[in-house]
């Protein structure tokens, strides 16, 4: 082949490649993490306006999901409710759209033909079940900010209705990434076993939560929210369902055995009653105070813990390449709660308890990923490795040259996620007399801490939700 051929069809073979890489947005190359990393530290210190301006530019993009999540988060930290508002719809409507997609568009199909010459990063993000359940309940508490309890009802639904379409989307990723694997002759068995050694780190993380789709803190609010709504029914069983995630945790045994009691399911309560036999309904224990009503507190606890990149050997016909892989090196840590007390008292009247290891459901969710992203890794893999020998073999040692350098630069672990999400949440909810009440609020593990006046009515509920963010509270309060 003369100099002059050898030319144009090494032009012809990089231009595609060229191109893709000029239309991908900067997350292809550049990690998640490290453009949200910045914007986080100015959360930290209450410096929230940045990262919001640097959000709103994304709020179009391919990955809008991500960033319309994020944004309405931070929006949320700031009390900010119309802005959070709007920017949680536009999430939950993006991912309407693309969960009632029936055809696959022509963007889609380059997004996914894209990620055997690149990376996952490609493929427009979709959301984790997890992290759209949050989605769904963290836009039910703007609406209960707002008084709005019809429309926090609507959400608390839409979030355990999410619960059971994400266990449903699991299963047919599942079985697609068989079927492809059948269909193109991919033997995973080796693949599995490489990354199982590099996964194994996970499993005590993963191994605290039974699935990635079981929220017990949507579940729990649900239940305040259907008690708002005077439907005791329905807070019983989302209180139920709760109490079997985390059946531990005595403020939902309190609950339970307080609805059972109240909706007369007397046998339930005896069974319940048998099994909790230290546990006082919470009716019993307001008794004692005068024209009393209950204060909730949420304290949603640190970040969400953020994927590292791993590199696998993994077979292809042309031998063995090193793929980038997403992983959670966070080890599993207790769960510090937080105290609240009464100056004037100078006692601790009430720690919060554990509800939601989010955490746990992260790992868990990447770990139900695995087929999936083995199925598309060797079939890069494959593609990569084909590419460099068909460069070689056309445009000689600048062919090879480049596709190395190519492949290397392309070989990004797709590391996207909800990082502003909490790391665990815990809850605690006691009877207080009907007043103003002066609580400080402390987090020993953080150093964290402040003083708040909540509102008590009589036979009413006060919401008091707490985001720890590093050494920093956000809070809110909300008196019914």
């Amino acid at each position: 082949m003369s100099d002059r051929l050898r030319q144009l069809s090494f032009a012809s073979l990089i231009i595609p490649f060229l191109s893709i890489a000029g239309c991908s947005t900067s997350s292809v190359f550049t990690s998640y993490t490290t453009i949200m990393n910045p914007l986080i530290d100015g959360v930290k210190v209450r410096k929230c306006d940045h990262a919001l301006n640097v959000l709103k530019k994304h709020r179009k993009g391919k990955d809008k999901i991500l960033y319309l999540m994020e944004r309405g988060r931070i929006a949320q930290l700031k009390d900010d409710l119309d802005m959070s508002i709007k920017d949680y719809e536009a999430a939950i409507e993006a991912v309407r759209h693309m969960e009632d997609k029936a055809i696959i568009s022509a963007s889609d199909i380059g997004a996914q033909a894209s990620t055997f010459i690149m990376n996952d990063n490609t493929i427009p993000y979709k959301g984790e079940g997890y992290e759209k359940v949050f989605l769904y309940q963290f836009q039910a508490f703007n609406y209960l900010a707002k008084k709005d309890i019809e429309g926090a009802g609507v959400e608390v639904r839409r979030a355990n209705l999410e619960q059971n379409l994400a266990l449903e989307m699991h299963e047919k990723e599942v079985q697609k990434a068989e079927e492809k694997a059948r269909e193109k002759s991919i033997e995973m068995g080796q693949a599995y076993a490489s990354l199982d050694s590099a996964y194994r780190t996970m499993d005590d993380v993963a191994g605290k939560v039974k699935s990635s789709f079981q929220n017990a803190y949507t579940f729990y609010l649900s239940g305040i929210v259907y008690e708002l709504l005077n439907l005791p029914n329905d807070a019983y069983i989302d209180y139920k369902k709760a109490l079997q995630i985390f059946p531990n945790n005595t403020y939902l045994q309190r609950d339970v055995l307080r609805l059972a009691k109240g909706l007369g399911m007397n046998q339930e309560l005896k069974d319940y009653a048998s099994i909790f036999h230290m546990t006082r309904d919470a009716d019993e224990d307001g008794r004692g105070v005068e024209k009393a009503g209950e204060l909730i507190v949420f304290f949603e606890n640190g970040l969400a813990p953020q994927k590292k990149e791993i590199k696998v050997p993994l077979p292809t016909p042309y031998g063995f390449l090193a793929v980038a892989f997403p992983v959670y090196t966070e080890k599993w840590s207790g769960i510090e709660p937080l105290s609240l007390f009464e100056p004037a008292n100078k006692s601790v009247f009430s720690e919060t308890e554990p509800l939601c290891y989010v955490q746990a459901l992260a790992v868990k969710s990447l770990k139900e990923k695995i087929p999936g992203m083995v199925v598309r890794h060797l079939l890069r893999s494959a593609a990569k490795a084909a590419f460099q020998i068909e460069a070689r073999d056309t445009a000689g040692i600048a062919g090879m040259i480049f596709s190395s350098f190519y492949n290397v630069i392309s070989e990004k672990a797709d590391l996207r996620s909800w990082l502003t999400l909490p790391r665990d949440v815990q809850i605690m909810r006691n009877y207080l007399s009907a007043g103003i009440h002066h609580l400080r609020i402390e987090h020993k593990a953080s150093g964290a801490f402040s003083d708040v006046d909540v509102s008590i009515n009589q036979d009413g509920k006060t919401i008091l939700r707490v985001i720890r963010v590093g050494s920093v509270f956000y809070i809110t309060t909300i008196a019914f």
